[in-house]
C-alpha cells in the first residue's frame, strides 16, 4: 500500500531445496553388523527428518483454495442499503490528499471526482504535500468552508488527531481512505476515533495471500522468509496476515523483518535485500509489504546471484510492478485492488454520512495477480485488471440507474 507519509507509487519462490547429508559408512565384506545397523539407523533418521521438514499437504491445499477465491474479476457487493443520492446534489466534499505524486492516491482522487461529477456533488482537493502541518491546514480549510464531508486520502488518522477532532466538533464527517486495516467492529471502522467510516482493501487478507503464494510455489519445502516493511498501520496488518497463515504451518517462518521508511526505499532496499540473503543462507522468500518496495528488492535478489533460489512476493497490484511478473523475474505474485473503486466507495461513505445513515462496509474487493492471469494482459489498464463492476453497482445503489 502507499505510505501514509507520502510513498511515491512510481518509485515504487523458488524454493530452497533443503538436502540432508547422510554420512556413508564403508562396510567391508566381513564388516561389522553394528556398522550396518548404524547405517540403517542413520538412513532412517534422515528419512524421518526429510518427511518432517515438509509443509503438510493439507496446508498447501488450503493455500491453493484461498488463492483460487481471488483469481477472478472482483464482483460488486452493495456496502449498505440504497441511498437517495439525488437529494444530496449540490453538496461539497473536501479531499485532502497526503500528496499528489503517488499514483494510487491520484487514481483514488480521480475516482472520487468521477463519482462526484455523476452525482452533482462538488469535489474540492487539497495537496497535503506529505507534511502533517499542511495536511492539518487542508482539514481546517474544509472546516472553514463548511464542507459537507472531508476525505483523508492516504493519511494515517493517528497523524492528525486534532484535525479529526476539530472536524468532528464542527459536525463534519471524516472519511479515511486507504491507510489502515478495515474493522467494522472497531472505532471508525478500524480507521480511528472520530472517523465516520473508511474505504480500502483488507491488508490482512493481502498478507495471507502472500503467505499462501509461498506455500503453493514452494512445492512442500520449508518457507524461510524475510519481510521488508515500514511504519504504517496497513503494513502491520500485512505482516499480521502472513503470520496468521504461517501459524498453522510448522515449517513456514519469517526469519527477520527489516524496517525501511519510504524516503529510503530507492537507496536502501536493494542493498538490504542482498544483506538479508547473505546473512540468512536458508532464505527463499522476500516479502515487501508494498509493491513499490519490490521494485528495489528484485535487483537485490539478482545481484546476489539468488535468482531461482529466492523469490519476491508482494501486494498492491500496481501496474508498474505487475509488468515484472510478466517478464518472468523473481517477483511471482502481487495481489491488489482497484484504486478508482476505493474512490467510489469513499464517496458512498460520504453519501451515507450526509444522509444521516450508518456507514457501509468499508472493504473494497481484492484480486490475486500472478503470471497465470497476467499473460498477455495490459497491466496499465486498471479496468482490465480489476473490471468496472463497481460503476454499475454504485449507480444502481445510488438510484441513478
Amino acid at each position: 500500500m502507499p505510505a501514509s507519509g507520502g510513498t511515491m507509487k512510481t518509485l515504487k519462490k523458488k524454493s530452497l531445496i533443503c538436502s540432508l547429508s547422510v554420512v556413508s559408512l564403508s562396510v567391508s565384506a566381513c564388516g561389522s553388523s553394528n556398522a550396518v545397523s548404524a547405517s540403517s539407523s542413520t538412513a532412517a533418521k534422515a528419512s524421518k527428518s526429510t518427511v518432517e521438514a515438509t509443509v503438510p499437504q493439507n496446508i498447501a491445499s488450503q493455500a491453493r483454495a484461498e488463492i483460487a477465491k481471488y483469481t477472478g474479476m472482483p464482483a460488486f457487493t452493495p456496502p449498505g442499503p440504497p441511498i437517495v443520492a439525488s437529494k444530496l446534489k449540490g453538496r461539497t466534499v473536501m479531499v485532502v490528499q497526503d500528496n499528489t505524486v503517488a499514483d494510487a492516491l491520484v487514481q483514488i482522487t480521480k475516482g472520487i471526482q468521477a463519482a462526484g461529477q455523476l452525482l452533482g456533488i462538488n469535489v474540492l482537493t487539497y495537496n497535503g504535500q506529505n507534511i502533517v502541518s499542511t495536511i492539518e491546514q487542508g482539514v481546517q480549510q474544509g472546516i472553514n468552508q463548511k464542507v459537507d464531508a472531508i476525505m483523508l486520502v492516504g493519511i494515517a488518522t493517528s497523524l492528525v488527531p486534532s484535525s479529526v477532532a476539530a472536524a468532528d466538533a464542527a459536525k463534519i464527517p471524516v472519511i479515511s481512505v486507504l491507510p489502515s486495516q478495515p474493522d467494522i467492529a472497531a472505532p471508525g471502522q478500524g480507521y480511528g476515533s472520530g472517523i465516520f467510516g473508511g474505504s480500502g482493501p483488507s491488508y490482512t487478507e493481502l498478507g495471507r495471500l502472500m503467505a499462501d503464494t509461498a506455500i503453493v510455489d514452494s512445492n512442500g519445502e520449508p518457507i524461510n522468509s524475510a519481510a521488508i516493511d515500514f511504519n504504517n498501520p496497513g503494513e502491520l496488518a500485512v505482516i499480521g496476515g502472513i503470520k496468521s497463515v504461517f501459524s498453522s504451518c510448522p515449517y513456514c517462518k519469517i526469519l527477520t523483518t527489516q524496517d525501511i521508511e519510504p524516503q529510503n526505499w530507492a537507496t536502501k532496499i536493494t542493498g538490504a535485500t542482498s544483506a538479508l540473503i547473505l546473512a540468512n543462507p536458508n532464505l527463499n522468500y522476500i516479502f515487501p509489504t508494498a509493491d513499490t518496495m519490490a521494485i528495489f528488492a528484485v535487483p537485490g535478489v539478482t545481484q546476489s546471484g539468488a535468482a531461482g533460489k529466492v523469490s519476491v512476493v508482494t501486494e498492491d497490484g500496481d501496474s508498474g510492478v505487475l509488468s515484472l511478473i510478466q517478464k518472468g523475474t523473481v517477483l511471482t505474485a502481487d495481489p491488489g485492488y482497484s484504486t478508482p473503486w476505493i474512490g467510489w466507495e469513499a464517496m458512498d461513505q460520504a453519501l451515507r454520512a450526509m444522509s444521516g445513515m450508518q456507514p457501509g462496509n468499508p472493504v473494497v474487493p481484492i484480486r490475486y495477480l500472478d503470471k497465470s492471469n497476467l499473460t498477455g494482459v495490459d497491466v496499465t489498464s486498471l479496468s482490465t485488471l480489476y473490471g468496472n463492476a463497481y460503476i454499475a453497482g454504485y449507480k444502481k445503489l445510488w438510484g441513478l440507474s
